[in-house]
């Protein structure tokens, strides 16, 4: 989608869930963020972030397979630096223009190109520094959300949440960390818009009771050990450790096509 047209598509899908809503209009050479949208109660500023595939590596893809090789990629699911450096971009244009935080501070995620799926799953890594845990008392993963350096971690005093498109799906993730957070979960857009598209770790903890946990300290994210040590002594899981990151494999070959697709090709 070009800009202007995505901005018609968010601002028509914020009406149908029952909020006003129109375009921000530039304000000189100033970054601006894109849409703004209120209710009877709240308002809240959007900045709009398209994200597909990076074309040098299509690029280097495209020329591996067209050599006959084979393609074998693994990659990474959690948290990505390229990612954090879109939000943070975003998170700027956000406080540039509303620097008192008179309204809601929102992301929008739009995730398109060969796997949207692999990519909105790396956007919400990279906004709540998800992290696996595993205890060897204990069976399955935990999920731990604020455990890894993360956007909404670095940006709590200004960022309240993000809406994450992939597909035909909406999510809006919810941060906790935000001073903003109590007044925000009790918000037109968390009770009703998103009302079954919600991902609040508060209330996930709620939800898988011993299966999530949150990194609630002030600790540097690059100390994981410290961080560690803090959720065995606050969960009393002695035995708690990081589970293995996960990762996502593909393998793919150019195959010839069959005599008679060739056959409908030529002129």
């Amino acid at each position: 989608m070009k800009d202007t047209e995505s901005k018609k598509v968010v601002i028509k899908i914020l009406k149908e869930m029952g909020l006003e809503a129109d375009a921000i209009q530039p304000q000189g050479n100033l970054p601006t963020p894109d849409i703004k949208a209120w209710d009877k109660k709240d308002k809240y500023i959007i900045e709009l972030k398209i994200k597909s595939d990076d074309l040098e590596e299509v690029k280097k893809d495209i020329e591996i397979l067209n050599s006959g090789k084979i393609l074998g990629k693994e990659t990474p699911i959690g948290p990505r630096n390229r990612l954090y450096a879109i939000i943070t971009e975003g998170v700027n244009q956000l406080t540039s223009y509303d620097s008192e935080h008179t309204a809601f501070h929102i992301i929008w995620i739009y995730s398109s190109g060969r796997d949207p799926s692999l990519l909105d799953d790396r956007f919400r890594a990279t906004l709540f520094g998800t992290q696996d845990l595993s205890s060897r008392q204990r069976k399955g993963r935990m999920t731990c959300y604020y455990f890894k350096e993360s956007s909404f971690y670095s940006h709590r005093n200004e960022l309240d949440g993000a809406i994450l498109t992939c597909h035909d799906q909406l999510q809006l993730c919810v941060n906790t960390l935000s001073p903003h957070y109590q007044k925000f979960k009790q918000s037109f857009l968390c009770q009703r818009a998103f009302a079954k598209g919600l991902l609040d770790p508060e209330i996930e903890i709620l939800k898988q009771d011993k299966n999530a946990l949150i990194a609630d300290c002030n600790y540097d994210r690059k100390g994981e050990g410290k961080i560690l040590e803090y959720l065995k002594e606050k969960r009393n899981l002695d035995h708690l450790e990081k589970a293995i990151d996960m990762k996502q494999l593909n393998a793919m070959i150019l195959l010839p096509l069959p005599k008679e697709e060739k056959q409908k090709l030529s002129p």
